[in-house]
This record gives C-alpha cells, sequence and structure tokens, in this order.
C-alpha cells in the first residue's frame, strides 16, 4: 500500500484505519522473524520508509515493538508477550475446536469429530452433527480407535517429528479392520508422506466399511499435535464433496493452531484429486 497524500480534516480521519492496518502487518511479520531492519519491513510490506519508521516509532513507544541502536534489529516488545499470555490464558482450544465442528458439520452437512492421542489410540472427545440424515456416522464419544485406520489418528501420526512417528510406526500394532485398512509398515509410512505434502489426512474405508473421513491436527506453539479433527460420513455421500471437506477441515484445523500460538508454516494442501 503506497503512501496516502492527504491534506488534514476528514481526510486524516481515514489515515487511520490503513495506519492500524499497516502497524498489525509489521506485528505479524515480526512474529514469524527473529528479527529484521526496519529496511527490511519496509521492503516485505511494500511500506515508504518514512511511514515504516513512523509506525515503528508508535509501536515501540507503547511497548509493542524493540530494537537497539539505530533500528537494524527490531523484534516483538515485552507488550505483546503480555497480550499473547492473556490470549492464551482465555482460550479453551476444545471448546473453540467444537465451536468449530459445529460450524463444519453445518456447512457440510456431516458430522465433524475431535479425538486426543491416549497411548496408541485415539479417543473422541467430541462428535457434532447438525444434520438430520437418515444415514449418518454413529456416535463415538469415549470410543477409541488405533492411531493407523483413522484419518483422526494418521493426522496426529504425520504431525509428530517424522522420527517420533517412524517409532510409533514400528512398535504399534496394525491390525486389520477392513479390507483397506493398511497394515504395512511401509505403507503406513508411505500414507503419512503423502498426509504431510496435502496438508489432510484420509481414511478411505480403513476403520470401518464404506466411510470416508478426512482429518488434520491441531498444533500448539511449538507445533507439537495435541489433537486432531475430522469430517466424516458414509463413502458414496462424501464422494460428492471431498474437495471442500478436505480444504475445510485443514483451514479450521490451521486456524484453532494459529489461535495456540502456532506460526509455523505446513505444506501447501493440493485439494484437486483427494479421493483415494
Amino acid at each position: 500500500m503506497s503512501e496516502d497524500h492527504h491534506q488534514s480534516g476528514s481526510a486524516d480521519l481515514g489515515r487511520r484505519p490503513g495506519t492500524l492496518e499497516r502497524g498489525l502487518a509489521i506485528l505479524e511479520l515480526l512474529s514469524t522473524e527473529r528479527s529484521l531492519s526496519a529496511a527490511q519491513v519496509a521492503e516485505r510490506l511494500d511500506l515508504s520508509r518514512s511511514a515504516t519508521y513512523r509506525i515503528l516509532g508508535t509501536l515501540r513507544q507503547h511497548g509493542y515493538v524493540d530494537w537497539q541502536g539505530n533500528a537494524d534489529d527490531i523484534v516483538l516488545g515485552q507488550r505483546t508477550v503480555t497480550l499473547g499470555m492473556a490470549a492464551l490464558s482465555g482460550f479453551d482450544p476444545f471448546l473453540a475446536a467444537q465451536a468449530h465442528l459445529r460450524d463444519l458439520s453445518r456447512e457440510l452437512s456431516e458430522a465433524a469429530l475431535m479425538a486426543v492421542r491416549d497411548g496408541d489410540q485415539m479417543v473422541y472427545i467430541a462428535h457434532e452433527d447438525v444434520t438430520d440424515h437418515s444415514i449418518a456416522v454413529r456416535r463415538l464419544l469415549g470410543v477409541r480407535r488405533d492411531l493407523h485406520s483413522t484419518s483422526l489418528g494418521k493426522a496426529y501420526l504425520a504431525a509428530l517429528p517424522l522420527d517420533e512417528a517412524d517409532a510409533l510406526v514400528d512398535r504399534i500394532p496394525l491390525p486389520a479392520y477392513t479390507p483397506t485398512t493398511l497394515t504395512d509398515p511401509a505403507r503406513l509410512r508411505a500414507e503419512l508422506d503423502e498426509t504431510r505434502a496435502r496438508g489432510f489426512s484420509i481414511d478411505d474405508s480403513e476403520n470401518e466399511p464404506d466411510v470416508l473421513c478426512f482429518g488434520a491436527p491441531i498444533r500448539d506453539e511449538r507445533g507439537w499435535p495435541l489433537c486432531a479433527i475430522s469430517v466424516a460420513g458414509p463413502r458414496e455421500r462424501m464422494l460428492g464433496k471431498q474437495d471442500m471437506a478436505a480444504q475445510r477441515v485443514a483451514e479450521v484445523a490451521l486456524a484453532i493452531s494459529r489461535r495456540l500460538g502456532f506460526v509455523g508454516q505446513v505444506n501447501a494442501v493440493s485439494f484437486g484429486g483427494s479421493s483415494s
């Protein structure tokens, strides 16, 4: 956004939203970098030098950014830490996720679920279904499922550090529940690689016959998976909405992760051709 040239009076009011947006953009940029110079900030955000220094000065005055010397090493200030801690203390990821799950269920007209890992299994802790389908995924609250046979478990496994995921695949049993369950460690590892690359996991009738699910992990500020969410429904019906279902579950999981402080990058999601 180029520097505006409003004169005075009501024109100054028009400048304020732009200045706020630029200040927020600077804070978001610094949240993804250890430090930047003022010149780098200006270049990254396509700002003039004068606007950059003016906004940085205001942010520094209020404690949102700080630097030593001549603004060649700008970092987030203590005020952002205070705000971040306050936001986290008032944010319950499970309550927030449940609200998102209801929205997902309403948007996709299918069941939306959440599960946490307990040992070698995933335990369902939320199941939202606001549809009136006569054929739907049965209620699963409290039900335990193996890591390898559900989209929730595969989403969680794929979000772990690679060495830990590999160690789990080597250790856990891989029983077959349907003809499509992955029971070979090499095939499961390949599936986890694909999950990391596309940004979501797939359970294509691997845990229950004729049920298709798409899952994605919710991460904490370190990028560690806390839990996973999924959308599930009868395979025949889900095939008609698979691209949207995969896209939305990945987007919602990332949005919740951002609220938890996750600022890392996930692999670009390729939504086309997401069928098994």
